[in-house]
């Protein structure tokens, strides 16, 4: 299977499992194929969706409970991100990715990632200016994607 990491999967749950062990944290089959879903995912998706796909790809029932406290550990730990496109519901994606901004159509919620170096290099021209230490930046453009336009 395809992903957009230069890393496989199984390399990767290895290594999350190494950083929860030495945490002192428990895992579960659950995070494991919590984790799954979100490596092989293209899209940013909710606990909702999440706790779908475990169910038709993996057979296997995860509460929704279990989602949300599993994506706040995730979060915690910088494992994942969220990103809210205005419609108060969390839509999550892993922290593997180099950066990267979006464009949300406001009236499907469709997610576009996009990088642009010029906007990147603009943005500390911007902070320098204002004697500003940038240490990270989140940016999401709204509007129309093609197909709502």
């Amino acid at each position: 299977m395809e992903t957009k990491y230069d890393m496989d999967f199984d390399i990767f749950l290895k290594n999350f499992k190494q950083q929860v062990s030495k945490l002192g944290f428990k895992n579960s089959i659950q995070k494991d194929y919590i984790l799954k879903i979100l490596f092989y995912s293209d899209e940013h998706l909710t606990a909702e969706q999440i706790a779908a796909k475990v169910k038709k790809e993996h057979n296997i029932d995860v509460g929704i409970a279990t989602v949300y406290r599993t994506m706040k550990f995730f979060e915690d730990l910088n494992i994942i991100e969220s990103l809210d496109v205005g419609d108060s519901v969390k839509r999550y994606e892993l922290s593997l990715s180099l950066h990267h901004d979006h464009l949300v159509c406001t009236s499907c919620n469709k997610i576009i990632e996009f990088t642009d170096e010029l906007i990147e290099e603009q943005q500390i021209k911007v902070a320098k200016e204002h004697n500003f230490n940038l240490k990270d930046h989140v940016m999401t453009i709204y509007g129309l994607c093609e197909n709502c336009q």
